[in-house]
C-alpha cells in the first residue's frame, strides 16, 4: 500500500528518469490485494503528486491485475500506486534498469537529496484505505 508516486521523486522531470522498473508477481495480485495501478501517459510530463486530483488533466488511472508468475514493466517516471490489501496480501519482487547519469555530480546531488527525505519519511508500510499521501 503505497500513495501515487513516481520512483524518481522529488519533482524530478520525467525526462531525468530513464529507468525500468520490472515486478515479478510471486502470488498474484487484485483489488483484493492491492494491485498497482499506473496513470499510462504521466511519464511524459512533470505531474505531482497525484495526476487523478488535478482537475483538467484527462489522464486515467489503470489497475494492472496480475497472476502468478506474470511480469509487469513500467517506465520509473510513470504515476504509480497501490492500495492497502483488504482480504489477501500481494507479493511482487521488483527489480530496476537504468542509464548511467551523464552528469555524475548533479546525480550523486539528487541521490543526496533522496536519502535526506527518506529519513525524514514515515517507516510504516501502511497507511488508511485512500490515502494519497501529503
Amino acid at each position: 500500500d503505497v500513495p501515487w508516486h513516481k520512483d524518481c521523486s522529488l519533482g524530478r522531470h520525467s525526462y531525468e528518469c530513464c529507468n525500468l522498473t520490472v515486478g515479478i508477481s510471486v502470488t498474484g495480485a487484485d483489488a483484493d490485494s492491492g494491485q498497482l495501478r499506473v496513470v499510462p501517459g504521466s511519464h511524459r510530463a512533470l505531474i505531482w503528486p497525484a495526476p487523478c486530483l488535478q482537475p483538467g488533466l484527462d489522464l486515467e488511472a489503470v489497475d494492472l491485475p496480475t497472476r502468478t508468475g506474470d511480469v509487469t514493466v513500467h517506465l520509473s517516471c510513470t504515476q504509480h500506486m497501490s492500495q492497502p490489501p483488504v482480504k489477501k496480501t500481494r507479493k511482487v519482487l521488483y527489480t530496476g534498469f537504468g542509464q548511467e547519469p551523464a552528469d555524475l555530480e548533479a546525480a550523486n546531488f539528487q541521490r543526496q537529496r533522496l536519502n535526506e527525505v527518506r529519513s525524514k519519511t514515515h517507516t510504516s508500510v501502511s497507511q488508511e484505505p485512500g490515502y494519497l499521501g501529503d
